[in-house]
C-alpha cells in the first residue's frame, strides 16, 4: 500500500483522528483506499475503507467512543461487530438490552443440568404450565375420589385410596403441577413403614397423576416425575401357614359361631375383610361356589371361589338363606379366644400349650395347599383374587401334594345327617 500525503483531520470531543488516501495494487489492478488512523490506549490503530465518506464516519465514531470512554468497542474485530449487530437486532423486538440478556442467560445456564439448553427449560415450562388448569393436590384428590365412587368401585378400594391420598394431599398443600419426583422421593424416604406400604403409596400417587393428566391439570409427560422416584423395595415376607393337624385343632376348639369364618378363610382363601362383608346369599352350596362381589373385593373385581368338599361339610350346619355369615363385630378380637381354646384342649393330653396364631396364616395356608393340589398358579390366583406372579413367587413348593390332600381332607368328625350336593360326594350336614 502506497500512501499519499494529504491527511484529513477529524476531531470529536477533543479527540483527533486522521484520514489518509492510499493506493493499493492487486493482481494488476489499482484500488484507492482511505485509511483512518487514531490512537487507542497508547497504540496506533488503522482501518481502511473504500470511500472517503465511510472512512470519515469511522473516524468520527472512533473519536466519539474514545471521548466517551468506550474504548473496548473499538477493539472489536469485524466479525465481532457483525455478531453484536445480529445479537442486538432480535432484542429490539422485546425491548431488552444486550447486557441484560447476557446476564440472565448466563444465570439460567448455570442452574441447568449438564447438556440441557435454555430452550429445553422453556419447552419444559410451557408443557407444564401453558393452557393447564391449576388445581391443588387436595382438589385433584377430591375429584378423583368422587369419580371412583361414581364408577361404583369397591368400598375397600375407595377407603384405601382415601386414606393414602388424603395423607399425601395434607403434606403437599400446593398446586399439583409443582410436585416433583424429588419431593415425592424425599416424602417416601421420611415415611415410617415397610417397603410394601411405601410401594402402595407410590402406586396411588401415580394413579392421581394419571387422573390429573386426563383432566388437563398436568401435561402428558408429568408421569416422568413418578419415573424419577425409586420404586420402594418390598420387604421379603416369610409365608406362615398352619399344618393340617393345627387346623383340625382350631376347628375343633372354636366356638360354633367362629366355624364359618375359620373354614372359609382356610379352605376358600377369602380375605378377613371379605368374609366380614360376606352374606349367606352369596354362598351357593348347591352350585358349590362363593361369590365375591366387586363392591366387597379388595381388588374391586368380582370372582367366584369354589367350595371344596370339606368346606361344604363345615358350612352346611351353619348355612342360612340370608344374613351375614359373620355376626361378631371384630374377628380379630375372637382370635385370642380361639388360641386359648386350642391350648386348653392340649392341657388334659399333656401337650405343650404353646399354640400361637400366625398373621394371615389361614389365607396363606389355602394358597399354599391349593397350589400344591391343583398345580395351576393362574387358577389359584383367580380364586384368591391375586396375581399369578404373586402366587408362584410366594406359594410354590411351600407344601407337598400329600400335605395338601390332608388339608382339604379336614372335615367334621361329629355324627350328622347327610345331604347330597350336585357334582360332589355326599356331604355331612
Amino acid at each position: 500500500m502506497k500512501e499519499s500525503k494529504f491527511p484529513v483531520v477529524v476531531t470529536q470531543g477533543g479527540v483527533t483522528a486522521k484520514i489518509r488516501k492510499a493506493v493499493q495494487t492487486k493482481n494488476g489492478e489499482t484500488y484507492t483506499l482511505f485509511v483512518v488512523e487514531y490512537s487507542l490506549l497508547g497504540k496506533r490503530k488503522r482501518e481502511a475503507r473504500a470511500s472517503f465518506e465511510d472512512a470519515r464516519q469511522v473516524a468520527m465514531d472512533a473519536c466519539r467512543l474514545i471521548a466517551n470512554g468506550n474504548h473496548v468497542s473499538l477493539t472489536l474485530t469485524h466479525d465481532d461487530r457483525l455478531k453484536y449487530l445480529r445479537a442486538v437486532e432480535p432484542l429490539k423486538t422485546i425491548g431488552v438490552e444486550l447486557d441484560v440478556a447476557a446476564l440472565e442467560y448466563a444465570a439460567a445456564i448455570r442452574n441447568l443440568p449438564e447438556d440441557a439448553t435454555l430452550k429445553d427449560a422453556v419447552d419444559f415450562y410451557r408443557r407444564r404450565h401453558v393452557a393447564l388448569e391449576e388445581r391443588t393436590v387436595q382438589q385433584v384428590t377430591d375429584e378423583m375420589l368422587a369419580a371412583k365412587r361414581s364408577a361404583k368401585l369397591s368400598d375397600v378400594h375407595i377407603e384405601d385410596l382415601e386414606c393414602r391420598l388424603n395423607r399425601f394431599a395434607g403434606d403437599f398443600q400446593m398446586n399439583i403441577g409443582d410436585v416433583s419426583g424429588r419431593m415425592i422421593q424425599a416424602w417416601l424416604d421420611a415415611m415410617q413403614g415397610s417397603g410394601r406400604t411405601k410401594h402402595n403409596y407410590l402406586r396411588h400417587i401415580a394413579a392421581l397423576i394419571r387422573f390429573a393428566i386426563k383432566r388437563k391439570y398436568l401435561p402428558k409427560d408429568a408421569l416422568d416425575e413418578i419415573d424419577a422416584v425409586e420404586t420402594p423395595k418390598q420387604d421379603a415376607v416369610e409365608v406362615e401357614i398352619f399344618k393340617p393337624d393345627e387346623m383340625s385343632e382350631i376347628l375343633t376348639a372354636a366356638r360354633p359361631e367362629m366355624i364359618p369364618w375359620l373354614a372359609i378363610a382356610g379352605f376358600a382363601g377369602l380375605r378377613s375383610a371379605e368374609i366380614t362383608r360376606l352374606e349367606w346369599s352369596e354362598v351357593n352350596l348347591k352350585e358349590r361356589h362363593i361369590e365375591i362381589k366387586a363392591s366387597k373385593a379388595k381388588t374391586a373385581a368380582r370372582r367366584l371361589v369354589p367350595i371344596t368338599d370339606n368346606l361344604a361339610q363345615w358350612l352346611v350346619p351353619h348355612a342360612k338363606e340370608s344374613g351375614c355369615v359373620v355376626n361378631f363385630e371384630s374377628w380379630w378380637n375372637q382370635i385370642p379366644k380361639v388360641v386359648e381354646a386350642v391350648n386348653a384342649r392340649r392341657e388334659p393330653n399333656g401337650l405343650p400349650q404353646n399354640f400361637k396364631w400366625r398373621h394371615n396364616a389361614l389365607r396363606h395356608s389355602f394358597c399354599s395347599y391349593r397350589l400344591a393340589a391343583i398345580k395351576n398358579a393362574a387358577q389359584v390366583a383367580l380364586e384368591a383374587g391375586n396375581s399369578p406372579q404373586m402366587i408362584f413367587r410366594h406359594y410354590r413348593q411351600v407344601v407337598t401334594e400329600a400335605e395338601a390332600a390332608k388339608w382339604f381332607g379336614i372335615a367334621p368328625d361329629m355324627p350328622v345327617n347327610v345331604v347330597s350336593l350336585p357334582g360332589s360326594q355326599k356331604v355331612a350336614a
